[in-house]
């Protein structure tokens, strides 16, 4: 299995997901439970937009839209850095109308990666490829004491990796 700085770059490999997040928890009984992957130097995710995601008649809430280019791109930033990651800044633009029953799809990019902050780039793709929304984001690596619990709520069944092999958890 190769370590993420190689798999980040190549190929399609599956994240682990926690058990309560809004976008992946698989417990979330009003979540997305949305998988992300690393494809080709990105952290890419999937969602069919419900009616549970409406915002107003037939657009999805824009805070849906936001929560999908979030996941990516935190997901991109803990690949990059090793460390799980907490948002600290989102800006976002929502570019064109999500309506409820699109295919949507997610990627988010490290723009530049530091010991204390990592920033990142993200979009929201309809089904034809074209841009819907996106965003910029910065992300605090957590310390190691703070991100134990973070750790542990991890699932790893049908990930592609160990955690040693994600995380740097020395």
């Amino acid at each position: 299995m190769p370590a993420p700085a190689e798999s980040f770059r190549t190929g399609s490999l599956a994240l682990p997901w926690t058990r309560a997040c809004f976008v992946c928890g698989q417990d979330n009984p009003h979540g997305l439970r949305a998988r992300c992957r690393l494809e080709g130097g990105r952290a890419v995710l999937e969602h069919a937009a419900r009616p549970a995601d409406l915002g107003w008649r037939d657009f999805v809430h824009g805070g849906v839209t936001m929560a999908l280019l979030d996941e990516a791109m935190a997901w991109a930033a803990m690949a990059r850095s090793r460390r799980p990651c907490v948002t600290a800044e989102l800006s976002a633009r929502l570019r064109r109308p999500v309506l409820v029953g699109m295919r949507l799809r997610a990627e988010g990019e490290v723009v530049r990666a530091g010991p204390r902050m990592v920033l990142a780039a993200g979009r929201v793709l309809g089904e034809a490829g074209e841009e819907l929304a996106s965003a910029t984001a910065k992300f605090i690596p957590m310390d190691p004491e703070r991100s134990t619990g973070w750790l542990a709520d991890l699932v790893w069944e049908g990930s592609s990796f160990k955690p040693e092999q994600l995380f740097d958890l020395g």
